[in-house]
This record gives structure tokens, C-alpha cells and sequence, in this order.
């Protein structure tokens, strides 16, 4: 009798305990990860060493990093397009701490993969556009 009591009981706290570890787990999983505040980003034409601007607007560097951390992302690895317009470097101070691709246009590669950054072989689906041009 006193089993059958302690099973919804029991139950019960399993269900907090499991919920607790996929929020824990939530929290940890960011795209970037940053350890240092971006106190600027600076864009690179891809492939140069041109500097086309500087982005040191605080509140559009921690809304994209928020963005960015927290979006979906896809592969890219087999799929065969022109790569980023421009490289962007975000710098804490004067150290690069982060380099990703950014498209002028919204790519759209199928499967829900739809984005403007870009990073090795993954489209990140986060379409915030830049003050580029």
C-alpha cells in the first residue's frame, strides 16, 4: 500500500528533475559562446582585406549575438553556392574573438535552411540585415 502511494510521488519529482537538466542543458547549448563582450563588429569584404565598416551600435551587436546563439542552424556541406559577401569579425577591444560569413541577401537553400550568416559548412537561420551599405 505505502508503494502504491509513493509512486506518483516519485514520479512526480522525476519529471521536475528531468525538466530541470534539459533547461540546464538549454542554457549551455549557444551557438557562439561567447566569453567576452563584442564591443564592435567589423566587416571584411569575403576573401579581402578591405574594411568596409565598423558596427559599434551595443544594442545591435547583443541582439544578433543573442540571435545567433540561440538560432537553428543547417548544413551546408553539400550544397554549391557563391560562399558569403562579407566576413565579419567580432572583436572584444582589439582582439578578434569570433569570425563568421554574412550574405547581403537571404539564402534559401531548401529544408528550412534560410539565413544571411554563415559559418564553415552551417547556414544560420537568422535574417537580421546589417547596416553594410
Amino acid at each position: 500500500m505505502l508503494k502504491i502511494k509513493l509512486l506518483p510521488v516519485i514520479l512526480f519529482l522525476s519529471l521536475i528533475v528531468m525538466g530541470c537538466q534539459n533547461n540546464s542543458q538549454e542554457l549551455q547549448n549557444k551557438n557562439l559562446d561567447l566569453n567576452d563582450e563584442v564591443t564592435s563588429i567589423e566587416v571584411y569584404e569575403w576573401n579581402g582585406e578591405e574594411l568596409i565598416t565598423t558596427i559599434d551600435d551595443k544594442e545591435l551587436i547583443e541582439g544578433l549575438i543573442n540571435e545567433l546563439d540561440n538560432a537553428k542552424t543547417h548544413s551546408t556541406a553539400h550544397i554549391d553556392w557563391a560562399l558569403p559577401d562579407y566576413e565579419l569579425h567580432f572583436k572584444h577591444n582589439n582582439e578578434v574573438i569570433y569570425e563568421i560569413g554574412y550574405c547581403k541577401d537571404i539564402q534559401r537553400f531548401g529544408d528550412g535552411a534560410v539565413g544571411r550568416y554563415w559559418e564553415f559548412d552551417q547556414l544560420y537561420e537568422v535574417n537580421t540585415k546589417l547596416p553594410v551599405e
